[in-house]
């Protein structure tokens, strides 16, 4: 019984002690991390991950994997200055976002979910058309952006706090409220959990798989808006990338990579995680090559260390 009780706890304030540690080590490291402006920086840049990592978490604990919503990001974002460049509102423009995220996430879910693709291998594929319609659409050139609304929402702030994180949180809260207070969420579990058996349940497996990629892909392309707000400009390479953070962030926050359990709010520490890492790497001057090959073993270790104690309690 103790031992089980040590084992909840590990898993459960872990990350957060390492959280903490890696935050004090990097505090001595550069005496810099701790000021009121690095910090409010850090927050500000992980808005754009903590958004597509909502998304993230709901299509791991359905049991699949997206490694697309970086490029609808990116191409999310691309969209916005275009239509803003030829007069149109940021008001206008949300909406049209939001179509252009959930016809995506429509034809992922619809490859996964009627066509039996493995989610990394349909989400590789229109993770490339969408890289592609990209390219068309930038040319390869950066699209300046200048409209008051997203001028506020990339560099202002709000009682002290930059407003992308408020946009973050309400991801984060739109997401738990699905996966905690509807039916749909307990699908999501449930169908995470064992497809084959939540179909016998009666469960429409199809809808609950194809409505979690519609989900995390509308996440993606709102933030892209985000990410396009913040650095004021459109680029080929926007969002690249990022699927590997919100995947660590997730994995990070304790969601189990097989599918069947998670939630939202454990995902604010895996992202907060990823970013304190990046942050302290551009602060020591450490290689941004670098820096992916930590993300890499960062999901390798996650993903082991939670494979091994599921294998290991399946042996008790």
């Amino acid at each position: 019984m103790k031992e089980n009780i040590k084992k909840v706890n590990l898993r459960n304030y872990g990350v957060i002690i390492g959280f903490i540690a890696l935050c004090v080590i990097i505090s001595f490291a550069s005496p810099a991390f701790l000021t009121t402006r690095n910090i409010l920086n850090l927050l500000r840049q992980s808005a754009v991950v903590g958004v597509l990592s909502a998304g993230m978490t709901l299509i791991i604990i359905s049991g699949n994997f997206d490694i697309s919503v970086g490029y609808i990001c990116g191409c999310a974002g691309a969209i916005s200055a275009v239509l803003i460049t030829k007069g149109f509102s940021f008001w206008a423009i949300v909406p049209v976002v939001i179509v252009f995220g959930a016809v995506v996430g429509v034809i992922s879910g619809i490859a996964v979910a009627k066509f039996a693709i493995p989610s990394m291998i349909a989400t590789l594929g229109m993770g490339q058309v969408v890289n592609g319609a990209l390219l068309l659409i930038t040319g390869g050139y950066p699209i300046s952006v200048k409209e008051p609304v997203m001028t506020y929402i990339g560099k202002e702030s709000f009682l002290g706090i930059p407003v992308p994180i408020y946009l973050f949180v309400l991801a984060i809260v739109f997401v738990n409220f699905i996966l905690l207070k509807t039916i749909v969420g307990r699908h999501i579990y449930a169908v995470g959990g064992n497809d084959e058996t939540s179909r016998l349940s009666g469960i429409r497996v199809d809808a609950i798989k194809v409505l979690v990629f519609v989900l995390s892909s509308i996440l993606a392309a709102l933030s892209g808006i985000i990410l396009t707000a913040r650095v004021g400009t459109a680029t080929a390479t926007a969002g690249t990338g990022y699927e590997l953070d919100a995947i660590a962030a997730v994995v990070i926050g304790g969601t189990c990579v097989s599918g069947g359990e998670g939630n939202a709010w454990k995902t604010i520490i895996g992202v907060l995680f990823m970013s304190v890492i990046s942050n302290s790497f551009n602060l020591l001057e450490v290689h941004v090559y670098f820096q992916y090959v930590l993300k890499g073993l960062i999901i390798l270790v996650a993903v082991g260390f939670d494979s091994y104690n599921r294998k290991k309690a399946g042996a008790n």
